[in-house]
Parts: structure tokens; sequence; C-alpha cells
């Protein structure tokens, strides 16, 4: 059995997370990086609502995504201090649990195919994104400690570097497993 939607979804959440890549670089062009931003967030949505339709353990994803989504607008409104902080880590954690929900159900469908080496990176990935989400949100809380705050910008940059790895896993495996679900 295909899940051609999983697969539909799957392929609009990898576009979404490649228009981020754009707006992230492009973000100093005006009104170019803010289009390309939402352009994502809605593509990355609309892939898992469309990947929804095959497997209901998606909605979780969208919960999240959309949770995360609203922490991130409300944090873009408030000055900056301790309650944008946490706002921040809160999407942080829901776009951790994103992750987690997109691929633990996409796992599950690529093991009913039998496609279990690309299952299992899906769990890598999630290994990989929860590290780096702990060492950023702990790093966030203890930036308002000062002197401590030193090392948790060290600590911070060390775990953006592994995010960054982590997310060209994410981008593969979402790519991968799109086509072996189609």
């Amino acid at each position: 059995m295909r899940y051609p939607n999983a697969a539909k979804g799957l392929r609009l959440m990898f576009l979404g997370r490649i228009l981020t890549i754009a707006a992230i670089l492009l973000i100093w062009v005006p009104l170019l990086g803010l289009l390309l931003a939402v352009a994502a967030t809605a593509l990355e949505i609309a892939g898992i609502y469309t990947a929804g339709t095959d497997d209901e353990n998606y909605k979780g994803a969208l919960v999240f995504a959309v949770l995360s989504l609203a922490a991130s607008l409300v944090s873009g409104f408030l000055q900056p201090g301790l309650l944008t902080s946490l706002l921040d880590a809160a999407g942080v954690i829901f776009s951790l649990l994103v992750v987690f929900s997109v691929c633990s159900t996409t796992s599950n469908l690529l093991h009913g195919l039998g496609q279990e080496a690309l299952s299992q990176r899906g769990a890598l990935v999630v290994k990989i994104y929860a590290v780096c989400t702990a060492v950023a949100v702990v790093c966030a809380v203890l930036s308002f400690v000062p002197i401590i705050n030193i090392a948790a910008a060290l600590g911070s940059a060390i775990a953006s570097l592994a995010e960054i790895a982590g997310y060209v896993m994410y981008l593969l495996f979402l790519n991968s497993s799109s086509k072996a679900l189609g």
C-alpha cells in the first residue's frame, strides 16, 4: 500500500523548509525575506495537513506547527525580555514536537512498507533535534544569568552548528520519504 497524500505532504514540507533557508538568506531584502518566510510557513502547514489525510497521526504535528507559529508571532510583537525568551523557547519546543510527530508518523508508514533503513533515519533526526533543542532552551534560560551567559552563548553556538546538521538530515529524510511513500 502506498501513501500518496503523505508523500505529497512531505514534499510540501520539504519545499517549505527550503523556502525557510531562502528566507533566512534573503531577510535583508525588504519584503522578499518576509514573503518567503510566510510562504514557507504556509507550505509546511499545508504539507502537514495534506499528509494528515493518509494518517491521522500527522494531525498532532499540525497542532504543534500552529502553536509554534502563534508563539513566534506573539513574541515578535513584544519587547525583548524574559517573556519573549520564554515564548521563543516555547516556539522551539513546539517546532521540535512538529519534527518528532512528522518523523515518528512517517517512520511508522515506512516501517509498514519495509523501508527499515529510512525509517531508522527518522529516529536519528529526532534524537539530534531533541539534544539541540534541549541545549538551546537551557542556554536561552542561562543567558539571563550574569557570567554564566558567556558560557551559554558558546553552548548555543555549538548547538546551532549541530542543529544545521540535523536540519540537513531532516530535509533529506523528508525528500527520501516522500519518494518512498509515493
